[in-house]
């Protein structure tokens, strides 16, 4: 099961990537508002952008009131693969994971519990309970924001202390068992619905999915990259939230060197911490995943 976590929280948003300036804001001025469609302009011209990327992690996972701790390699090339190596401590691999847009593969080498599994990418909707495609997933893992369309119409633009904050606009039959417009929305306002409200499980009914997510985008206000997201899943009462902390630069772009995801679910909280080692960019690598002759192919839960 702990397993099982890692690759789901991988997968979710362990290393979402973001940028701000190290200045002393404490002398500047108000941040003065800016449209929605300035912000996302903004925010795609400096979006981390890469052909090779590879990182080497420290990651904690808390849940159930136990942390565990392991070094995660991560090595990407955009829009083709992602090869996810873990192990503890004393860095001997244990797991290693391979994912395409096609394919999920994993082979566990933790002795007494051996095996590999073969599957389709949809694997990781099954384990995330998120409809993920392959290009989001990489976003998350860099730290680019998914969910942030061009469309500045579906955005509200606000100032919260010293960053920008994008708000997505909620339909009225939302904002009905929401209790609260989005125009009204202050940026830290906790989003609970009661799922036996008759009108909240009418809205289920007649509404896409996409539509019953809440999305909130902190952006700092010299690189307009993200330094905070809250996703509000209305369908199936789950919040999560990444803030980021830290920051360095690598050639002209930034990416956090700590940072947080929390998952709050019926009740319960799951979190990640992580702190990147080491970031290289631009450097290809040769991915390799061979199956032991003596392992055993594990076969797909049923969901």
């Amino acid at each position: 099961m702990i397993i099982r976590l890692y690759i789901l929280l991988f997968s979710l948003a362990m290393m979402a990537v973001g940028c701000k300036s190290g200045k002393d804001t404490t002398q500047l001025e108000p941040l003065k508002d800016k449209s929605a469609a300035f912000l996302l302009r903004r925010y795609d011209r400096n979006k981390f952008e890469y052909d090779w990327v590879g990182m080497k992690i420290d990651v904690d996972v808390k849940t159930l009131g136990e942390t565990q701790g392991f070094n995660a390699t991560v090595r990407m090339k955009k829009d083709s693969i992602i090869s996810i190596s873990i192990s503890p401590a004393l860095g001997i691999e244990v797991f290693q994971i391979l994912i395409s847009p096609d394919s999920v593969k994993y082979i566990s080498k933790i002795p007494d519990n051996k095996y590999y599994y073969l599957g389709g990418f949809e694997t990781i909707t099954d384990v995330a309970k998120v409809d993920l495609d392959f290009e989001m997933l990489q976003d998350i893992l860099i730290g680019n924001a998914i969910g942030l369309e061009k469309d500045d119409a579906k955005f509200r633009s606000s100032v919260d202390d010293r960053t920008y904050l994008l708000t997505s606009k909620y339909k009225r039959k939302v904002r009905r068992v929401v209790g609260i417009d989005d125009r009204k929305l202050a940026p830290d306002d906790t989003i609970v619905v009661n799922p036996n409200d008759p009108r909240y499980q009418k809205t289920v009914r007649k509404s896409d999915e996409e539509d019953l997510v809440v999305s909130r985008y902190w952006l700092e206000p010299d690189n307009f990259r993200l330094v905070r997201s809250i996703f509000n899943d209305l369908l199936n009462q789950r919040t999560v939230e990444i803030t980021y902390s830290d920051f360095a630069q690598e050639g002209e772009q930034f990416y956090p060197k700590t940072g947080k995801l929390q998952v709050t679910d019926a009740g319960q909280q799951q979190e990640i911490e992580f702190r990147v080692k080491r970031l290289t960019v631009g450097k290809p690598y040769e991915i390799t995943f061979e199956i032991p002759e003596d392992f055993e192919r594990k076969l797909p839960v049923k969901q």
